[in-house]
């Protein structure tokens, strides 16, 4: 492939014939411009161009097995704090339209010439990169346009960067009211449209393995197959220098009943499929009640001091009942309300839904937002389960059963804290498939993943427990798997007893640990504590950066002696004597 095409892939329109050299912009021009020197000029755009052809050359192991054209060594990481220093000149120089820009020795111009130019343009990629100041340059930028993003210890970016991208949305905003259909994903840095991948903040960096998300500590690119989408938590309670992160567990429902599971309206027959095949509906039919939600609560901030969120199973509410308990949540707590992120079901004409909801509270303090994600991988039951479930007299064990429910385009969702805790939800399978979904979580590195399930005991040994043990080595994230102890209850068909292991935790550099409840009515209540640890990129770089370890955990009785006025006084009355010590 030609370097051409690179550029191509991502920015159709650069006007490569008329480009002579790179020449510094006297104004920001992020996100519209009109050539490709104001496409250079947004470093996330160069960065985007350059992981794409690290990645397809696979060049990234050379800076640990170098080649006679190529080592990264002491005086190359020098070079890379200068271009850092340049960028930032010129990014103050855009902004303020000052005209001219410090370039320290030209070291930013003369990379930038190095790689984009007339006579490479139409060469082979692989051949560009196997020349010796062309591959110096690449790495070059690429790291030094990673290092310019990094946060600082109180979790901002560079000054800088904070008013470009500022400026840079108003801009996106402006232009989308008077009519341009681009879209106004924030979480894009770059400048290309979604539909072709993106760049994206990055949290952890893997400390085992050799692949491109070893390279980076600060940005990652996202393939077009995952539509991505990045938000912050503007609770007041979460203080930057706090490093606790309380989580409360309710694994509802108690009791799942075989009449939950039936044979979908949708037929095999209707999807030309062998009758060998069939679909299922799950609609359960108990509702959780106000006055359980807060009794837990009240008992959880009673116990650990604060809650910063709220976590129900896969298909554990409707959304009738999931914004009722948001509501709550927020008449109760108002902007220092924990987060809440519950599996949720549902139906549209015959097709049935399966969806995580998270609610956060959102910039101006005054409410929730609420995103979603949709489950991925339909559920499949065969012989083996419906046994061990108990569920042959609802689901004809001599078929296998696919779940009934539209799979969209694959989606993910990071949220995130002033105080450095990156959360992002999966439904189900989506922590075991590797492809798309587990691809750019290992890509983003959050801290926190938390799988909603409709499972089985959580033990280590079993497939949650497998594919949790991996992301905790790669990226190095901190996963809690959790199930409805309803289901728990029902696993008895292989001759076990019923279990009460709703939950299993895993966390960088030790084992799994399965949570059990002592009988129904409980819930489990976490403890985290945010530790800072070094992580080392393939460069040599070493950032601290926040992963979340368990302190402990302990099970919450279920209080029905008061109403939920009671408890509303109390959790007010808690909430101000805390105020009051602080």
């Amino acid at each position: 492939m030609k370097l051409q095409n690179f550029i191509l892939n991502f920015f159709p329109k650069p006007y490569l014939k008329k480009y002579k050299e790179f020449g510094f912009e006297n104004r920001l021009r992020t996100p519209y411009h009109n050539g490709l020197n104001s496409i250079l000029s947004w470093p996330p755009n160069t960065f985007l161009i350059l992981h794409s052809i690290i990645e397809y050359t696979d060049k990234y192991r050379l800076l640990v097995s170098p080649q006679p054209h190529f080592s990264w060594d002491k005086i190359k990481r020098k070079k890379v704090e200068d271009i850092c220093e340049s960028l930032d000149n010129y990014l103050n120089c855009q902004l303020n339209s000052l005209g001219t820009t410090h370039d320290k020795d030209f070291i930013l111009k003369k990379s930038l010439d190095c790689i984009f130019n007339k006579q490479n343009f139409d060469k082979n990629i692989y051949d560009l990169m196997n020349n010796e100041s062309f591959c110096e340059s690449v790495f070059l930028l690429l790291i030094s346009i990673d290092s310019f993003f990094k946060k600082s210890n109180t979790g901002e970016l560079n000054v800088n960067i904070k008013a470009a991208l500022i400026s840079r949305n108003i801009r996106k905003i402006k232009s989308f009211k008077l009519g341009n259909k681009q879209t106004l994903n924030s979480s894009n840095l770059a400048d290309n449209h979604d539909m072709e991948g993106l760049v994206t903040q990055k949290f952890n960096t893997p400390q085992s393995g050799l692949t491109m998300n070893n390279l980076t500590q600060n940005l990652t690119c996202i393939k077009p197959a995952i539509k991505y989408h990045s938000v912050t938590n503007k609770s007041s309670d979460y203080k930057i220098h706090k490093k606790e992160y309380n989580i409360l567990f309710i694994p509802w429902p108690f009791i799942v009943k075989e009449e939950y599971f039936s044979p979908s309206s949708i037929t095999s027959k209707k999807h030309d499929i062998d009758s060998y095949f069939d679909f299922f509906d799950y609609k359960p039919d108990s509702i959780f009640n106000h006055q359980h939600f807060l009794s837990y609560i009240l008992s959880t901030i009673k116990r650990v001091g604060s809650l910063e969120l709220i976590i129900f199973p896969e298909s554990a509410l409707s959304q009738k009942q999931f914004n009722s308990l948001k509501t709550l949540l927020f008449e109760t707590f108002g902007e220092n309300a924990p987060s809440l992120l519950s599996g949720v079901y549902g139906s549209i004409d015959d097709i049935g839904e399966n969806y995580a909801l998270l609610s956060f509270i959102e910039e101006s303090g005054n409410g929730f937002d609420t995103i979603r994600q949709d489950k991925h991988h339909r559920w499949f039951l065969e012989r083996n389960q419906l046994r061990n479930y108990n569920l042959a007299s609802s689901l004809d064990p001599s078929k296998k059963w696919w779940e009934n429910i539209a799979i969209g385009r694959r989606k993910l969702t990071t949220l995130h804290t002033n105080n450095g805790v990156s959360l992002c939800p999966l439904i189900c399978e989506d922590l075991a498939r590797q492809e798309p979904v587990a691809q750019a979580v290992r890509s983003i590195g959050p801290n926190l993943v938390v799988s909603l399930l409709l499972d089985g005991p959580q033990i280590s040994s079993r497939w949650p427990g497998k594919y949790s043990a991996v992301l905790s080595d790669d990226p190095g994230s901190s996963v809690l798997s959790v199930t409805a102890f309803g289901m728990t209850q029902r696993s008895t068909g292989l001759g076990f007893k019923p279990s009460t292991q709703v939950a299993l935790w895993s966390e960088p550099g030790k084992g799994s640990e399965t949570l059990e409840l002592p009988s129904a009515d409980h819930a489990i209540v976490l403890e985290l504590e945010i530790e800072q640890t070094g992580m080392w990129s393939l460069d040599g770089r070493c950032e601290t950066k926040p992963i979340l370890r368990k302190r402990m955990h302990s099970a919450i009785a279920l209080d029905t002696s008061q109403s939920v006025t009671a408890l509303k006084q109390g959790i007010a009355k808690f909430l101000n004597s805390r105020r009051s010590h602080v």
